[in-house]
C-alpha cells in the first residue's frame, strides 16, 4: 500500500481538473447566520476547515450553499499513505457537491514513524499498536460539522478506500448511532465478529471490491480479515436481512480500462429492518486502485443518499 500516494496523486489530477477541490464558497463574507433545523443558526459563509489545530479537516460545500436547508454529510476516509484531498480527487467526489447538494469533509489520518498516514481501523489495517482513537476523532468531527453546517443527522455517510474502508466499517461498529450508511472500496472489517461492538443500531453497507486486488484480497486473509462476501453478509445479517436471498441487480461499467460491464451488483434487501440494507459490487478483474469513470462517484453517492434514519 506504500505506492498508494504517488498513484493517487495522478488520479487526483485526472479526477479533479484544476485542483480547486475546496472551492465551495458560501456567499458574501461575514453574513449573518440563518436559521436551520431545530432553530439553530448557521452562517452563510462558514469556515472550510474544521477539526482544530492538531488534526484539521478540509471541507467542500455547494457554491450556492443555503444555511437554512439541511444537507447530507459525506466524510471521505483515505487509504494508507494517501491523504483526504488526494483520495477525494481520485474518487471524483468534488464533481458532485454542487449537483447533489451535500457537505463533503475529507480529513487526514495520523502520520506513522515512516511518514505514512493511517487510520486506526483494525490490527490488520493499519495500526497494530492501537495507538490512536480515530473513532473518537471522527465522532467529534461529525459533531463539529453538525454545529458548523446545516447537516441532516439522519443522512451522515462515510466512504472509505482500503485502510479508510476498514475505518468506515469500524465506525459502523463502534459509532453506529452516528452513521447512516457507508461505502467501502477495497476494505474489510474485524476478523472476529465479536469485535464489532457496540453496534447499537444497524448501518447500511455497500462493499465495492475487485477480484484481482492483490493488496486486500477479495476473499480476505485467514486470521486477519474476512472477504468481501462474508463482510457484506455480516452487516446484512445485523440489519435483519436474509443473506440467503440476495438480488442480482445486473452489471455496470465503472472502470473504463476493463472490458464491458465489469462490476456485478448484488443487493441484500429481503426482510431487512426498516431503512437498512446491504450491497456488494464485485469488480471482476479489478485491482486495488481502479481508475473509475465519474459513474463511480455518481452511483455510490446515489446509493448513500437513498438511505436515511
Amino acid at each position: 500500500m506504500k505506492n498508494l500516494t504517488s498513484f493517487l496523486v495522478l488520479a487526483m489530477l485526472l479526477g479533479c481538473g484544476d485542483g480547486d477541490g475546496v472551492g465551495g464558497t458560501a456567499g458574501s463574507g461575514g453574513a449573518a447566520g440563518a436559521g436551520g433545523a431545530g432553530g439553530q443558526s448557521f452562517s452563510q459563509d462558514p469556515p472550510l476547515v474544521i477539526g482544530g489545530d492538531e488534526r484539521p479537516a478540509e471541507v467542500d460545500i455547494p457554491t450556492n450553499y443555503d444555511p437554512t436547508v439541511p444537507h447530507p454529510l459525506v466524510i471521505v476516509l483515505h487509504g494508507f499513505g494517501a491523504d483526504g484531498r488526494v483520495e477525494t480527487g481520485y474518487m471524483q467526489l468534488f464533481n458532485f457537491v454542487d449537483e447533489k447538494q451535500f457537505v463533503l469533509v475529507f480529513p487526514d489520518g495520523t502520520l506513522n514513524d515512516q511518514g505514512d498516514r493511517f487510520w486506526n481501523a483494525t490490527a490488520a489495517c493499519c495500526d497494530p499498536s492501537d495507538s490512536v482513537d480515530d473513532v473518537g476523532y471522527l465522532s467529534g468531527l461529525i459533531a463539529e460539522a453538525q454545529q458548523t453546517y446545516n447537516i441532516d443527522p439522519k443522512r451522515v455517510y462515510l466512504i472509505g478506500h482500503s485502510n479508510g474502508g476498514f475505518m468506515s466499517f469500524r465506525m459502523a461498529c463502534e459509532a453506529s448511532e452516528l452513521i447512516t450508511a457507508i461505502v467501502s472500496l477495497a476494505g474489510s472489517t474485524f476478523d472476529d465478529p465479536a469485535d464489532c461492538a457496540p453496534a447499537t443500531v444497524p448501518v447500511s453497507v455497500l462493499a465495492v471490491h475487485g477480484t484481482a486486488d492483490a493488496t486486500i484480497p477479495y476473499d480476505g486473509r485467514p486470521d486477519l480479515y474476512p472477504g468481501a462476501v462474508e463482510t457484506t453478509e455480516r452487516f446484512a445479517s445485523a440489519g435483519g436481512c436474509d443473506v440467503f436471498l440476495p438480488t442480482d441487480e445486473g452489471s455496470v461499467d465503472l472502470v473504463p480500462a476493463l472490458d464491458g460491464a465489469e462490476t456485478d451488483k448484488l443487493a441484500y434487501s429481503t426482510d431487512c429492518d426498516e431503512g437498512i440494507d446491504a450491497a456488494l459490487w464485485t469488480i471482476n478483474d479489478g485491482g486495488h486502485i481502479p481508475f473509475f469513470s465519474t459513474e463511480f462517484a455518481d452511483m455510490t453517492t446515489d446509493w448513500l443518499f437513498g438511505h436515511s434514519r
